[in-house]
């Protein structure tokens, strides 16, 4: 009886470490795919930043790209431009409405995420920029 009593006390070890083993690679996936999330989030916050630098920059014009870029604390980074996509010009002597885009990419550690906002500008520039349209570019929402 202590033979088979030691075989089934065996049995319930080579179980429960295989079971350890399990738990350990489960917990190590968890962690990988929390991690990978909240560099997605950083990334995402960094490209928001950009849009805002962007604007408070106000350095768009009508005929050169403004380009931006700067580092979060936390370490995310970001890259903007701010592009003339066109103007409507009144002919009748109204003032000029320009349409402007900001493409901003944010990047933390692997991930990364890129915005687009859209605004216009009505008479000289660069005057109050009016935002027109927002969507995530990168990666697809």
């Amino acid at each position: 009886m202590g033979g088979s009593a030691l075989v089934v006390v065996l049995g319930f070890l080579a179980a429960g470490v295989l079971l350890a083993g399990g738990l350990a690679r489960s917990a190590a996936l968890e962690m990988s795919m929390a991690e990978q999330a909240l560099s997605g989030l950083r990334a995402r916050t960094a490209a928001e930043a950009g849009l805002a630098a962007a604007l408070g920059a106000q350095g768009w014009s009508a005929t050169a790209t403004w380009t931006g870029q700067g580092t979060l604390a936390g370490g995310a980074s970001w890259t903007a431009q701010v592009e003339l996509l066109g103007a409507r010009v009144d002919p009748g002597g109204g003032a000029t409405e320009w349409l402007f885009e900001i493409r901003s990419t944010g990047q933390a550690a692997a991930a990364q995420v890129q915005l687009s906002q859209g605004f216009s500008v009505t008479g000289a520039l660069p005057g109050t920029p009016v935002p027109t349209w927002w969507r995530q570019l990168e990666p697809a929402p």
